[in-house]
């Protein structure tokens, strides 16, 4: 059967959007809690490093742990997890506590569980597309998280600024919504293509060597993962300051902020519908790739410094471009390594990616607190360190690329 539906695809998509509308609403909520709290840019910037620096010691090791057991029981067990977790840090946040550094080391324990997640949820998603859907596929997915951010972004900002324990509720909401995935996700039923090798005592080190030395011998996808890890560098310093930027304005508020990233998740919206209905030629994705990666940059880098009616249409278009960007890059990455290894391979790919991003966090927080720059021109900067790396790797390895990216699909 060669239909994309398929039940344990809809039964993972579904669950998956459900708890990515809590996830959306949380994540929010709590960044704006911290930096009201906190006022102050570098504690931010230090409180998501803390939350990303456990992942770079989590990708090294469980690449091997995921290849080698059921990627489905991984999910729904740490999707029950994050329920009970969200339940109780509800409860906390309603009797009115609030300390940064308790929150700061829960925020690293997240760090290392979502890294597991998100290593097994990469893996297992290839294993449930039949035929030739990928393209479609990972249209669907790329659609998950932008409707969830367009839809909770306003709801987010309207319960922290008309509710005492706004952020409470919505964390409480976090935790329903992932009950109902886990529930869900317990009924996939799939033959996992799993490394199967009989394990010795210096096995695993030879398994997460497997992962690294992948890349030394596929140059694309080397270049893909340096490209993407100035790419979360990127957005490491446009994420942390963006939100700060409309708190500190005389002209914007909270509000205005949650519309601009429910502008950007309607253009993600957008996108993903029309790639999931239209099949883009195999020999242009690599063109079309190159070109969305120095639209988005230049976009990204300039949107703060335009009208608000400028910078609504800009975080469309990105948004808009973004799925693009996806979907070539997941959907032929993703079919071009073998499942076998994949999880190895993704999990060092999620290394660079962490390590990308908080290097922007760092360079951001401490720009932001220590000079007087404002955070728009250091947002602008970014693109001083994006645009060369497209040039050095998509641009001048060309033949890799296009081996990758123009596959049909």
């Amino acid at each position: 059967m060669n239909r994309l539906w398929n039940r344990n695809f809809t039964i993972l998509t579904l669950g998956t959007f459900v708890s990515a509308l809590g996830s959306a609403a949380a994540g929010i909520a709590l960044g704006i809690m911290i930096y009201l709290e906190t006022e102050s840019p570098l504690i931010l910037a230090v409180f998501s490093i803390i939350n990303i620096l456990p992942r770079i010691i989590t990708n090294f090791l469980i690449g091997p742990f995921i290849d080698r057991n059921s990627r489905v029981k991984i999910i729904y067990l740490i999707d029950f997890f994050y329920f009970t977790f969200f339940a109780i840090f509800s409860w906390i946040l309603f009797t009115g506590y609030f300390d940064v550094v308790v929150f700061t080391v829960v925020a690293a324990g997240i760090g290392v569980i979502d890294t597991v997640y998100q290593t097994a949820y990469m893996s297992l998603f290839p294993e449930l597309i039949t035929g030739k859907n990928h393209s479609k596929a990972y249209s669907t997915s790329s659609l998950i998280w932008p409707i969830s951010a367009a839809i909770m972004a306003p709801i987010a900002t309207f319960f922290i600024d008309n509710f005492t324990f706004g952020v409470a509720i919505l964390m409480a909401f976090n935790a329903i919504t992932f009950l109902v995935a886990a529930i869900m996700e317990t009924t996939i039923k799939v033959e996992e293509t799993l490394n199967t090798s009989t394990p010795d005592r210096w096995k695993f080190i030879r398994d997460l060597r497997e992962g690294f030395d992948y890349y030394k011998k596929e140059r694309g996808i080397l270049g893909i993962a340096i490209l993407f890890m100035a790419f979360s560098l990127g957005y490491g310093i446009s994420d942390l300051l963006r939100m700060p930027f409309f708190v500190e304005s005389d002209i914007y508020t909270i509000q205005h902020y949650s519309y601009l990233v429910t502008a950007g998740s309607i253009g993600r919206v957008i996108g993903g519908i029309i790639h999931y209905r239209i099949r883009i030629p195999r020999e242009k994705k690599y063109l079309i790739a190159i070109s969305v990666y120095f639209t988005v940059e230049i976009m990204s880098a300039i949107t703060l410094l335009s009208p608000y009616f400028l910078m609504i249409a800009f975080m469309f278009i990105i948004g808009f471009l973004s799925v693009t960007s996806f979907n070539i890059r997941m959907s032929a990455t993703q079919t071009y390594i073998h499942s076998s290894i994949r999880g190895r391979v993704n999990s060092v790919f999620q290394l660079l990616w962490s390590i990308g991003g908080i290097i922007g966090l760092i360079a951001a927080g401490l720009i932001a607190e220590y000079t007087s720059i404002p955070y728009q021109w250091i947002i602008f900067g970014v693109i001083f360190i994006t645009l060369p790396m497209i040039l050095l790797f998509p641009v001048r390895l060309r033949r890799e690329f296009e081996n990758i990216y123009n596959v049909d699909l």
